[in-house]
């Protein structure tokens, strides 16, 4: 089983925000893999279709990477994958389950895209946090005119035209993680929210900023403030929506 990965930690919102993004060319899913638990082995196992299991092992191993990562940082000691158990919540999203009652709780994001995962973690429990993948490609007039909002259409219209559809994924994920990080998902109307990543300048691999818009009346729920980031990584954008504001 072979592994390509990147990762990183991310200084944003007065925290570090620890990433990785993961491809697994092959998944060995014919008996529970030695890094999750019978919990976990057993809600793989009653997902409907091949490719949601091997997209939720490739997750999971993305995700308990990232988190031995956080906590090696953080307490000097190394936690293998297994003791790690990340299950989900009753509305979606994971929750992080540690050996030791002592360590510090953790806010966890997963995205999955064309058999990669991206995965992000914080060391504060309940924090607002998403992480979104997606891989590059074109969007139709018709879908940018449906999902995004008029602000986000005339950004894209003065982009350059060579970096239309990297900032169109870009600015998809941004509201994908932003949403992710209200823990409401693709279940919120996503012209809620404004994302406007910062142009590419040359060949840069770092994150760049993405300031986050939430739109609305005074009726609306509040929403916290978020600082938006986003990166390539080879052919797919990378975007991060942590509590605080972008630089």
């Amino acid at each position: 089983m072979s592994a390509s990965d990147e990762r990183g930690i991310l200084p944003a919102g007065g925290e570090s925000v620890y990433w990785l993004v993961q491809s697994e060319q092959v998944w060995g899913a014919s008996h529970a893999p030695h890094y999750l638990s019978a919990a976990e082995w057993a809600y793989c196992s009653a997902l409907k279709s091949d490719k949601r299991r091997r997209d939720w092992l490739l997750g999971r191993h993305a995700a308990k990477e990232v988190v031995a990562d956080l906590m090696h940082h953080r307490t000097g000691r190394r936690t293998t994958l297994d003791q790690i158990i990340i299950l989900p919540h009753a509305d979606g999203w994971p929750m992080v389950s540690l050996p030791d009652d002592n360590q510090p709780a953790l806010t966890l994001s997963i995205s999955h895209s064309h058999n990669y995962a991206f995965c992000a973690a914080v060391a504060r429990p309940e924090y607002p946090l998403g992480a979104d993948i997606e891989f590059v490609e074109p969007r139709s007039e018709a879908f940018i005119a449906d999902y995004f909002t008029p602000r986000e259409r005339e950004f894209l219209a003065a982009a350059p035209p060579e970096q239309r559809a990297v900032l169109a994924n870009a600015i998809w994920s941004g509201k994908e993680a932003a949403l992710k990080a209200i823990r409401r998902g693709l279940a919120e109307d996503t012209r809620v929210v404004s994302c406007l990543p910062h142009p590419l300048m040359g060949d840069e691999d770092d994150w760049l900023p993405m300031p986050i818009i939430w739109n609305g009346d005074e009726t609306a729920p509040a929403r916290p403030a978020l600082g938006g980031y986003w990166r390539m990584s080879g052919g797919f954008v990378l975007a991060i929506a942590v509590a605080g504001e972008s630089v």
